[in-house]
């Protein structure tokens, strides 16, 4: 469950062959499947820790080791993102019941300490391409979801691609262009710019993961309750390749050549392109599961995961 798939949502227009912009309209829906509730109380979030974990990678084979429990802690500890130098772990942190806060893990150190404190909800912390700044998905008090940007120093915080409202996750892309996941009904897939009037349109239906690499946007599309494909966008002739890859989570990373995910206390790879399971590691042993969102550091050698404790 999401804490900032908040009750405010947009419609856009269905999918067109040359995939054109779509004209954006708000509205409000109640919609009690999947994860858009129109109040989520804090109370509801499951209890979920982030653990960090060795990574070794050759080829097609991948070994994990060493699983060490970050965060420790009764409450709601998601969507870890590694500094570009990979020192450091930012991550969303809901404390005492109330609204969310970006926290930072110091790997060296292994302190936490906070790293936004303020009376909105601030969730997803990415990098930016620039490397000096993060942005973040924060919760305005008008229920608001728009992207906002702050520096690694510290400082106040500037909203970026302002006029985009309805943001539930996003990942950089090109230039000062983000690939969003937008709350419409369906929700869907967009690119966002503010060379751009609205958002544009590219798929409908998607997981929540969305991931930049070499020069395109890889994600998911929900084809059935616990099948999800395996998707490519590529900006040059606004292409979406449909691969035959499917596995069970929204959630995933790439290592090495493979891609991997999270099914209960299982970790397993397989090809981006083509079904090719293969597990890799059992956590059980360590009280693990459910295991969803994972980020690895640039220089692969670290892997942060997020689960539930039995």
């Amino acid at each position: 469950m999401n804490a900032h798939l908040n009750r405010k949502k947009i419609l856009c227009s269905p999918l067109r062959k040359t995939f054109a912009r779509f004209a954006v309209k708000k509205t409000i829906i109640i919609n009690f499947a999947f994860l858009f509730l129109v109040k989520i109380s804090i109370a509801q979030l499951p209890n979920t820790d982030i653990w960090l974990l060795d990574v070794k990678s050759i080829g097609d084979s991948i070994v994990l080791s060493n699983p060490s429990n970050i965060t420790n802690r009764v409450g709601y500890d998601n969507q870890p993102t590694f500094s570009p130098k990979g020192d450091y772990i930012l991550y969303t942190s809901i404390r005492d019941e109330k609204q969310s806060d970006i926290f930072k893990y110091d790997l060296k150190t292994k302190q936490i300490s906070q790293f936004t404190n303020t009376v909105t909800s601030e969730y997803s912390p990415t990098f930016m391409p620039d490397g000096k700044n993060i942005s973040v998905v924060m919760v305005e008090p008008d229920s608001t979801q728009r992207i906002w940007k702050y520096s690694i120093k510290g400082g106040a915080a500037k909203v970026q691609l302002a006029h985009v409202d309805s943001i539930g996750y996003h990942c950089w892309f090109i230039g000062k262009r983000a690939a969003v996941y937008l709350l419409t009904e369906p929700h869907s897939l967009c690119l966002a710019s503010d060379d751009y009037k609205t958002p544009r349109y590219i798929d409908n239906s998607i997981g929540r993961c969305i991931k930049f690499k070499n020069s395109m946007i890889y994600y998911t599309k929900t084809i059935a309750e616990g099948k999800h494909q395996f998707r490519v966008f590529n900006l040059p002739g606004w292409h979406v390749k449909e691969n035959q890859s499917y596995i069970e989570s929204e959630d995933f990373e790439f290592v090495g050549k493979r891609v991997i995910y999270g099914l209960n206390s299982e970790i397993i790879s397989t090809s981006a392109y083509v079904d090719d399971k293969k597990k890799v590691i059992d956590l059980s042993a360590f009280g693990i599961k459910n295991i969803t969102r994972m980020a690895i550091s640039a220089d692969g050698t670290k892997l942060a995961i997020v689960a539930e404790s039995k």
